[in-house]
This record gives structure tokens, sequence and C-alpha cells, in this order.
């Protein structure tokens, strides 16, 4: 009973942390999101100064839920702080290599290979994820207002779950193709064995022959006779 309370009272604090950071998305505490941190610092004890974009007003508010007994900044090294902005590709000079589609924690990039990718305004949270894998700087950081931001914001835990579920589908498609490949080559294989030619009385007979060679080779005395019994074979 006392276990089933504790794992009750941590998943509440789960969800009180979590409401209490900024959801970026960004991945810069550590983990891979604000849910993984949030679940991170009650089951894991990792520190709960990580979120430098949720600022000291979200500091204070995980000191008060995980009741932390002493004073405690922010650590900057997990920073620097967000703007309230949003990603812009130029598109005339984006080259479709989907770098900036794979980055996106919240799939808010669409677009094909070897075609112009573009942003979905209402979704990007402006975490920054996707502007180092550009390999062309096509990517820009517009700023935005405040409500503008709060907006992809709070509907971003809802994305990045699903896009982390469609990354695994992906995955698991891809498992099965090459499973499927493996298979067509083990039958290949199986194919081949069983419509090869086996005469096992010859085997048998160069086995026989290779056993007498080497009698020869350790008895010159009675390589006459051995020879005799090679040429009976």
């Amino acid at each position: 009973k006392k276990t089933w309370g504790c794992r009750i009272e941590n998943q509440i604090k789960i969800i009180e942390i979590h409401d209490s950071l900024p959801n970026y998305q960004c991945g810069r505490c550590g983990t891979p999101g604000c849910l993984p941190y949030a679940e991170a610092i009650i089951n894991e004890g990792i520190p709960i100064n990580r979120c430098v974009p949720g600022g000291e007003d979200s500091l204070k508010k995980l000191i008060e839920i995980t009741n932390h007994p002493d004073e405690i900044s922010l650590d900057m090294d997990f920073g620097p702080d967000i703007a309230n902005q949003k990603a812009f590709i130029i598109e005339d000079e984006c080259i479709g290599c989907k770098k900036c589609i794979d980055a996106c924690p919240v799939d808010a990039i669409h677009g094909a290979s070897n075609l112009m990718h573009s942003v979905i305004d209402d979704l990007c949270t402006g975490c920054e994820l996707c502007v180092p894998p550009c390999p062309v700087d096509c990517i820009e950081l517009v700023q935005v207002n405040e409500n503008d931001s709060l907006a992809a914001r709070n509907n971003s835990e809802e994305w990045f779950q699903n896009t982390i579920k469609l990354r695994q589908r992906r995955i698991k498609e891809r498992s099965i193709v090459d499973q499927d490949n493996n298979l067509k080559i083990g039958k290949e294989i199986n194919e081949q064995l069983n419509n090869r030619s086996v005469d096992k009385e010859k085997n048998i007979k160069q086995l026989q022959r290779k056993i007498l060679m080497d009698r020869i080779d350790e008895d010159q005395n009675g390589a006459e006779f051995i020879n005799n019994l090679i040429d009976k074979l």
C-alpha cells in the first residue's frame, strides 16, 4: 500500500513539475523534453535547476513542489534562455535535406526530400533545435509576441508525444523491411542448398583418399600397399 501511495504521489509531482515548465521541448536540460525532465527529477533525482528557458519562475515552482531544502540558482551551463520566437525557413535557399524535420521535436516542419520545407507556425515552439543541423543556414528565428509563443508551447506536449510515436513507428517499419530482406536472403540460401547436388558416396571416397594419402606421408615403407588401396577406390 505504501509503495502504491508513493507511486501516486510521485506521479502527481511529475504532473505538477511538468505544468511548471515552459514546454519548449528544447532538450537543453539533458533530457529530450519537458515531461522526461519532470520524470527524471522525481525518478532519478537529477537537479531541478537545469531549465534555463523556464527562468526563475519555473525554478521557484520546482523548489516548492520538490521541497528543495537549500537555496539554488539556475545552472547556466544548460542555457541560454529562449526568446518568444518561431523558426522561419528561407525557402529559396532550402535544399530539402530533411535534417531540420528530423530535429524538430514537435513535427512543426513539413516537406519532402529534395523539396523546400516550411514551418507550421501554430506548432513551432522556437526551441532552435532545427537551426544547427541545417547545412545551408537557411533557417532564421523570428520574434513573436508572448501569446503566440504560449499558444504553441501549451500544445507542444501532445505534438511531442505524437512525434516520438511517429519516429518509433518509422524505426519499426525500417526494421520490418530489414527483417523481410533477411528472410528473403535466407530463403534464397536455403533454396541453393536444397538444389545443390550432393554425391555422398563420392564425398566419402574423397575423404578415404585423403586419409590414405596422409598415411603415405607418415609411412613410406607401406606406400605401395596404400597406393593399391587408393587405386581400388
